[in-house]
């Protein structure tokens, strides 16, 4: 019998029955513990046999019985002395009740906590698809993070393009026809061999995405430093004056929401490498839309609101976008709202559009680049193409844009679009003034102010769901701290040259608790799978409740009242104790990060 600090025997009060009555505190009257029953209380004792709750007192007054799902019940004494009466459900003993006899009530025991009440036809069972994200999110999630998870051959000659400090790569445009090997290089859109994959870096462990550029002979390290840099130290003007006044520096510009930021640029086995976030699961505009079919107005609405808020940003801070091509412009599917219906279909679906391959053209045209104002005149254009490829189905190059093939497109849309739509894509691609120049960024985006709005409600309403599955995952997160430390404990064969660490001391608390919570059975000893009531205990154990439980060994000898304040301690303790006696953990370098007692 375990006695330092709180375990202690006193036998019953009659009928020559003895029970263990174990109060569990560190002293009387503490004001961290509440008073526990003295010798004389009557302590409920499990029979595992029969399912009951017997009473330490054999006098007859009363008998407790424990009830899956309803906890300690009273019914009164039976004729014979210390005979417990059976145990009928209060819905059949409501049937068998006559219609003016009023219904018998379940009462619990003050100084034990009761599992939850019985599903009824309001209150269906928890299951464990309840714990956590939405099934739709969660299969939206699950899909990226396999996406994100496929690896090349370790044989696969691609391995030795990826330049020293990643690893793990694994090509992002391949091509099933073709035969892996460095050789099978494609001539981008920039007019270089070019070779994309998705990296992990050595240094932080993330990943990214790199593309590998060859034949590029004028870019040297200090251009790709230089594009580098004025890309990352950019902000956007229109934050400056409030940033100064609460002292908060302004977002750089590469942290946009709609531009894939760039990380690093630089010179390396003769090609030059620009590293980007990697976006599981992105498509460009010209993979998800190009299939020959006009997309609905409220789509093509929702892809202008975010280039034009791109492209405000980007003009604000003295750049050009320079990237705005169906085929650079990825788009990745809103968690928050259509994740299932995205998939399933072509076009459905709310996405998020963000501008790619960003500082990439600066480079390349370095030593030849153009006035900027002429840079953010062509930005205009392009936007104004993407339009009409999205309302078309078919995708406009610079060269398409003649008169006739104009003249179509804007008989076509003026026929299947509002007149918005027409006047603000035919403003962009055919502008009738003295300049023939496109209206600014700043003109259209008093044209798209309207859209605006709804391209709000629509991305908070995503924010709220995403806040809805934040808060479950928070659940089960906490939930799954506490199950690791309640493995950790559980069952440890040894703890050093102690062989019976796990069932001494504050652990065998843990011991009977686990069974407390994973182990219920009912009067026939099949299993209770209730979810409600092993959520409640846990929630209850991280939450250190002073409620008390009563906590019985398997064979029915050993019964304990303890608090759940008082298992939090002991599961404290005993974890704290394990992490002090660990072998220390394998440095890792910049990669994970705490060690056991991260937890």
């Amino acid at each position: 019998e375990w006695t330092p600090g709180g375990f202690s025997s006193s036998g019953g009060s009659g009928g020559g029955q003895q029970v263990q009555q174990q109060s569990y505190g560190s002293a009387p009257n503490s004001p961290l513990r509440p008073a526990m029953p003295g010798p004389s209380a009557n302590v409920p004792e499990w029979n595992p046999n029969q399912g009951r709750v017997v009473s330490s007192d054999s006098s007859g007054a009363g008998v407790k019985e424990f009830v899956p799902g309803v906890g300690l019940t009273s019914s009164a004494a039976s004729s014979s002395a210390g005979a417990p009466q059976e145990f009928v459900p209060q819905q059949q003993q409501q049937q068998q009740l006559a219609p003016d006899e009023p219904a018998p009530t379940m009462t619990t025991s003050s100084t034990t906590g009761a599992p939850p009440p019985p599903a009824t036809a309001l209150t269906s069972p928890r299951t464990l698809h309840s714990l956590g994200l939405p099934e739709d999110l969660w299969a939206h999630y699950r899909d990226l993070d396999m996406e994100a998870s496929h690896q090349m051959d370790p044989e696969d000659a691609r391995h030795r393009a990826v330049p020293a400090g990643y690893v793990n790569g694994y090509p992002l445009d391949h091509d099933e026809q073709q035969q892996p090997g460095i050789s099978n290089k494609k001539r981008s859109s920039f007019g270089y061999p070019t070779m994309v994959f998705r990296v992990i870096s050595r240094e932080d462990g993330r990943t990214y995405c790199i593309r590998r550029l060859d034949s590029v002979r004028c870019v040297s390290h200090k251009i790709a430093g230089g594009v580098r840099d004025m890309w990352v130290n950019a902000v956007d003007p229109s934050y400056s004056a409030a940033a100064q006044q609460s002292n908060v520096p302004p977002p750089r510009l590469v942290d946009h929401p709609n531009i894939v930021r760039l990380y690093r640029a630089f010179v390396s086995q003769r090609a030059v490498f620009f590293v980007h976030r990697y976006h599981p699961g992105a498509r460009t505009l010209r993979e998800r839309y190009g299939g020959g079919v006009p997309l609905p107005e409220d789509i093509i609405w929702s892809i202008v609101t975010q280039l034009v808020g791109l492209i405000k940003s980007v003009h604000s801070a003295n750049l050009s976008v320079r990237t705005l091509q169906m085929n650079h412009i990825l788009c990745t599917t809103e968690a928050g709202i259509g994740a299932a219906g995205a998939a399933g279909t072509p076009i459905g679906g709310r996405v998020r559009i963000r501008a790619n391959c960003i500082g990439i053209p600066d480079a390349l045209e370095f030593e030849a680049r153009k006035p900027l104002a002429d840079l953010q005149r062509e930005d205009m254009r392009a936007l104004g193409r993407i339009i009409l490829s999205l309302a078309t189905g078919s995708e406009l190059t610079p060269t398409d844009c003649t008169d006739q093939t104009l003249s179509q497109c804007e008989q076509y849309v003026g026929s299947h679009y509002s007149s918005s739509l027409v006047s603000l894509a035919m403003a962009l691609v055919r502008p009738r003034n003295m300049t023939n120049d496109p209206p600014t960024i700043f003109d259209v985006a008093g044209m798209v102010a309207q859209r605006a709005f709804d391209e709000l409600s629509a991305a908070q309403t995503a924010v709220d769901r995403v806040d809805e599955a934040l808060a479950g995952e928070y659940e089960a997160g906490r939930t799954l701290r506490l199950l690791l430390k309640l493995g950790f404990i559980n069952e440890r064969p040894e703890f050093g040259v102690d062989r019976r660490w796990s069932e001494t001391g504050d652990n065998y608390v843990l011991k009977l608790f686990r069974d407390y919570v994973f182990h219920q059975a009912d009067g026939n000893g099949r299993p209770v799978m209730d979810l409600g009531h092993v959520m409640t205990a846990v929630n209850k154990l991280d939450a250190a409740d002073e409620e008390k439980i009563v906590l019985a060994s398997r064979d029915g000898k050993n019964i304990i009242i303890v608090s759940f304040a008082d298992v939090a301690r002991c599961l404290e303790n005993a974890y704290g104790e394990l992490c002090d006696g660990s072998v220390p953990a394998p440095d890792m370098g910049h990669v994970g990060g705490g060690g056991p007692r991260g937890f």
